[in-house]
């Protein structure tokens, strides 16, 4: 008995791997029979109209089964999952969260902001303290979509709030988070001025920047506000402090849900700060310039096999390790093989960066070089070693070095030698990750 049941089962199996072969064979034998029959059959034969419509209706079997397999039966597995989500989890389906995630490293894993931006239609609001990341790693995203007439809604902090004062206190007295959110205002300047000399567009949208002063109640992504697929990425909870993670969301637009909160909670803040001028010449009587250089595209590795410099790879992030605002990590793979894992490895990343022929150490306003690495770095600028070496992959701050001394008019080059240490005992490759990432933040006068 239970051999009849295992067979009736394969059978069933092996019909459903091919139902789509099957309906085409149908579809085919029937119109096949359907054409045949009137060739081959004398026109007063008295069984050639009861074998053409059997034949017809056996192509309509095959259309139809086409058609469920094709259009149907994914429309019907969709509704059934739904349903299924909303018997398992009702309140999470009600209130329309699509995903819950711990910190924003998970989110980032799940959730490609670059494939966000591209899914906007109409307009992208997007809120936060220094909006670092934005500016940096989707400066581009953000100059297309305003050019092909998306609008777009940007909110950071003041720079000059008293606010930014106790954050920078909860960071041991260092100025990095004001430095960054003055960083990302002259990034977007300088994205706003490249939209502007852009030729044709006609139909461009507009770049908008706001600030607001009072302690941020969340950082969010809004895609679409209030239209029928539109979708927020916010924090939950309140501000706890720049190293403390905060879990995220994803909620899509469903009513009743809580969709309509974030986006009360998203306008308030607009409605709350104030328009940022982006057109004027100085921004903040510095007469500075900044550039922002991370781990990334324009990362090299040296390959010893070929003696060149070859692009790196965006690596695995290793569940322990932190990251750095607007880099990614990595290496020059995605990940080690267990052989590399187990002897070590010692890797050479270089960064090459130009400034202009006349600029001396006092143009150089600020270089702070934000590292991380997974086992340890040594840095060699423009063939000055550092005696220090630099690891902290899951230290809560990463390392600041102030590079402005090293740096010269013309071409520089940054060398991170990165070491990782063997692990004989290792037996797979994800028990141990290498990689490194960087940012270096870079202001001068000209």
């Amino acid at each position: 008995m239970s051999q009849l049941v295992t067979e009736n089962l394969s059978l069933k199996a092996w019909v459903r791997d091919r139902i789509l072969f099957l309906a085409l064979v149908i579809f085919f034998l029937g119109g096949s029979f359907y054409i045949g029959a009137g060739k081959f059959l004398d026109p007063q034969n008295e069984w050639l109209h009861p074998i053409k419509e059997f034949a017809l209706l056996l192509s309509l079997v095959g259309v139809v089964s086409l058609g469920y397999e094709l259009f149907l039966r994914e429309m019907t597995f969709r509704e059934y999952k739904d349903a299924l989500e909303e018997i398992i989890n009702p309140d999470a389906v009600r209130l329309g969260i699509e995903g819950i995630y711990k910190n924003r490293s998970e989110l980032g894993r799940s959730v490609s902001f670059e494939n966000l931006f591209r899914q906007v239609d109409k307009e992208l609001f997007v809120g936060g303290s220094s909006l670092l990341s934005i500016a940096t790693s989707s400066a581009e995203l953000l100059k297309k979509k305003v050019l092909r007439g998306v609008d777009v809604r940007l909110l950071l902090m003041d720079p000059s709030s008293h606010v930014v004062e106790i954050i920078t206190r909860q960071g041991k007295g260092r100025a990095t988070f004001l430095n960054e959110i003055r960083t990302s205002l002259m990034l977007l300047q300088k994205i706003s001025h490249e939209i502007d000399s852009e030729p044709g567009y006609p139909g461009r949208g507009k770049l908008t920047v706001h600030t607001y002063d009072c302690i941020p109640s969340h950082s969010f992504i809004c895609l679409d506000e209030g239209s029928l697929n539109g979708k927020i990425v916010a924090d939950i909870g309140p501000y706890l402090g720049r190293t403390t993670p905060r879990p995220s969301m994803v909620v899509v637009n469903k009513k009743d849900g809580i969709y309509d909160y974030w986006k009360s909670m998203g306008d308030l803040m607009w409605q709350e700060s104030k328009f940022f001028d982006l057109s004027k010449d100085d921004l903040f009587g510095t007469q500075a310039k900044a550039f922002m250089f991370t781990s990334g595209a324009n990362t090299e590795y040296y390959e010893k096999a070929t003696d060149s410099w070859e692009k790196a790879s965006i690596c695995k992030m290793n569940k322990n390790w932190r990251s750095i605002k607007g880099s990614q990590w990595v290496w020059v793979a995605e990940s080690a093989t267990l052989e590399e894992m187990k002897t070590g490895t010692k890797k050479r990343f270089r960064l090459k960066l130009n400034l202009p022929i006349d600029c001396r150490g006092e143009c150089i306003v600020r270089a702070d070089l934000f590292l991380r690495s997974s086992d340890e770095c040594r840095l060699s600028i423009n063939d000055v070693s550092m005696n220090q070496a630099y690891g902290g992959a899951s230290y809560p701050e990463p390392f600041i070095i102030d590079v402005g001394s090293y740096l010269k008019g013309g071409e520089n080059e940054i060398y991170f030698e990165l070491i990782s240490f063997a692990s004989p005992d290792v037996e797979e490759t994800q028990d141990s990750l290498a990689g490194l990432i960087y940012r270096l933040h870079l202001e001068y006068r000209e």
